[in-house]
């Protein structure tokens, strides 16, 4: 019997949480990573503020930095302090709140910018350099002994100042002499050993097996040195690329929450938390009831729209209009099932409940639940006429049909019972 009972004594299932995949579940696919714990490392405040026309206030980094927390991410990049005073002076706010994340500064490998990082209140501190040979040397006039010297120099000074100090090589991925990455990074990890090196593909190239092969490439060559990973959703495959990764042993992935960053952005932080624990059984420590408001904040912040179909926080995500989702949902929902049309229950995040909408989509089902809704009776000619109707309403208007207009087809068609 494939009632509620027996899909509560399943493993995939969590009553008013979520409904996934058995197969996440096979030893040979969840052998990686069930039991471990991934670190985010949030850039909504420095990264995401790199999306074109994002610029946050004192104020406003303040606030986003306090919602973070909230939600118990444990590691947050807070700013880039030579951009601005403004910048600055939000940064130092945050460091004096005793937060209970690790805030991190964001800096290039030079003195003034790591004295930057120190004179804001902070003791960590991810320190950049570009990894791609071309623009080593067509962009900045660098050759492969000049970029060592800079990445080197860069981390040692910054650990003299008593930083916690990751390395960030961007444009990694588009490089292709791996000697010149051997090379620097068998340097830095043998000369000023960093507390961590972040791989980068900064463009979003690398497709997920190769992310998989440069991470075990990497480990193999740098064993006493913890990797994370960066990436962006040029191709779209940000989150498949995070997979791999943490497949492959990666234990920190950066990320911004709505996914805002540079051109099509940072994997999105919400994303990643519930792809990781409900797809993988890893633990990253988030509060998931919080994500939908913390969502909200960034987008009214950034005055950038969260599209409504966005996975887990898009706010049409459970928003059930096709005729036949509707009926399934009703009829799973009146045998006792909480989780019907959807892979988590919406409170999970912090979403409004499930709710039927009229449109083009909208079979009898639908109809049947608003007239219920409305108190109105009808018959099976009735329906008929009503749900034609309302189809075609939703197809001349592009867009749902409001209460007020369904009440109106219904005087239409059920006269003055209506």
């Amino acid at each position: 019997m494939y009632d509620i009972e027996r899909l509560r004594r399943q493993s995939n299932y969590r009553e008013g949480k979520w409904w996934m995949s058995p197969f996440n579940l096979v030893p040979e696919v969840e052998g990686p990573f069930a039991g471990r714990c991934v670190t985010l490392h949030d850039v909504t405040l420095r990264d995401g503020e790199q999306s074109v026309g994002v610029a946050y206030s004192p104020e406003e980094r303040v606030e986003i930095a306090l919602a973070l927390d909230e939600v118990c991410v444990p590691r947050i990049e807070i700013g880039l302090p030579p951009v601005s005073e403004e910048v600055r002076e939000g940064m130092r706010r945050i460091a004096s709140l005793g937060l209970n994340a690790k805030l991190y500064g964001f800096a290039r490998t030079l003195r003034s910018d790591v004295d930057m990082v120190v004179d804001c209140g902070l003791n960590r501190v991810v320190l950049q350099h570009i990894m791609n040979p071309y623009a080593c040397e067509g962009g900045y006039g660098l050759d492969r002994e000049k970029v060592k010297d800079r990445i080197v120099k860069g981390v040692a000074y910054a650990k003299e100042r008593g930083l916690e100090t990751v390395f960030l090589g961007w444009d990694l991925t588009r490089g292709d002499d791996w000697d010149f990455i051997e090379d620097i990074y068998k340097t830095l990890g043998r000369d000023a050993s960093p507390d961590g090196i972040v791989v980068v593909d900064t463009f979003g190239v690398a497709n997920p097996r190769a992310v998989g092969f440069l991470f075990r490439k990497l480990s193999a060559l740098l064993p006493q040195v913890p990797l994370e990973f960066h990436t962006h959703n040029d191709m779209g495959m940000a989150n498949a690329c995070i997979i791999e990764a943490v497949g492959a042993g990666c234990g920190v992935v950066h990320t911004a929450f709505n996914g805002i960053g540079d051109r099509t952005g940072n994997a999105a932080t919400e994303e990643v938390a519930l792809m990781l624990e409900l797809g993988h059984r890893m633990t990253t420590g988030i509060q998931f009831e919080r994500l939908m408001n913390l969502s909200l904040m960034v987008e009214n912040i950034c005055r950038r729209m969260v599209p409504s179909n966005k996975p887990i926080v898009g706010r049409g995500l459970f928003d059930l209009e096709t005729g036949i989702d509707a009926d399934l949902h009703r009829k799973l929902a009146a045998s006792s099932f909480d989780i019907t049309m959807q892979a988590f229950h919406p409170s999970l995040v912090g979403q409004e409940p499930v709710r039927l909408v009229l449109g083009k989509n909208s079979g009898t089902a639908t109809v049947e639940f608003f007239l219920e809704k409305h108190g109105f009776k009808a018959n099976e000619e009735q329906i008929k006429d009503l749900t034609d109707r309302v189809k075609w309403q939703g197809r001349i208007q592009h867009a749902q049909l409001t209460d007020a207009q369904f009440l109106v087809i219904c005087r239409d068609v059920l006269g003055s019972r209506s």
